[in-house]
């Protein structure tokens, strides 16, 4: 299942698409199912996050909470994970994982998404296409890294943080929870 059918959605289902899981997604939910489309590149929407819920308490899904508000995407899988909903982390074929990262449930990374060894991604995150998680950085939960965006070696992101296109996180810097740093900004050893 995917949450959210808008474009972070059609990124999630592309990303499943190209990995070769496609017969696997059964559909969308999304709380606009209303007025959106009843497909999307051929998948239903099924009906709203509260139905998804409903479905949860009967029998168990894997879920990718694809939505693009940070705050509102952990509150939905926090929310699903109380009802029993699992979470898979969809990875383009021409990402890059070393074996040595760690990278959380309900994830989405991008063609082109590196994650360097001894890198930890955390939950619900998107990694953009073409970003780079370098070696021993440290990016928590619900953190949106933008296309091009790089996290440089040994640098912290805090949960719910917005990394711009482009943007960089220079060696071991700190970006706070919740900060968003602008596109094409660089954040130094002084931090955000």
């Amino acid at each position: 299942m995917i949450v959210g059918a808008g474009g972070f959605g059609r990124v999630a289902l592309d990303v499943l698409l190209s990995g070769g899981v496609g017969e696997r997604v059964l559909g969308f939910y999304d709380d606009a199912h209303a007025v959106l489309s009843a497909k999307v590149r051929g998948y239903p929407v099924l009906g709203d996050v509260e139905m998804l819920k409903s479905m949860l308490s009967v029998e168990p899904a894997h879920v990718v909470v694809a939505i693009t508000d940070n705050a509102a995407r952990l509150q939905v899988a926090n929310a699903l994970r109380r009802l029993g909903g699992q979470f898979f982390t969809a990875v383009h074929p021409l990402a890059y994982v070393s074996e040595a990262a760690i990278v959380g449930g309900g994830c989405v990374l991008a063609a082109g998404a590196v994650v360097h060894p001894d890198a930890a991604v955390g939950s619900h995150c998107f990694v953009g296409p073409g970003a780079v998680v370098d070696r021993d950085a440290e990016v928590g939960a619900g953190v949106w890294v933008s296309a091009g965006c790089v996290v440089g070696p040994g640098a912290q992101v805090g949960a719910r943080a917005v990394l711009g296109p482009n943007s960089s996180v220079g060696r071991k810097a700190r970006v706070d929870a919740g900060v968003e740093v602008e596109d094409l900004a660089h954040v130094g050893r002084g931090g955000s």
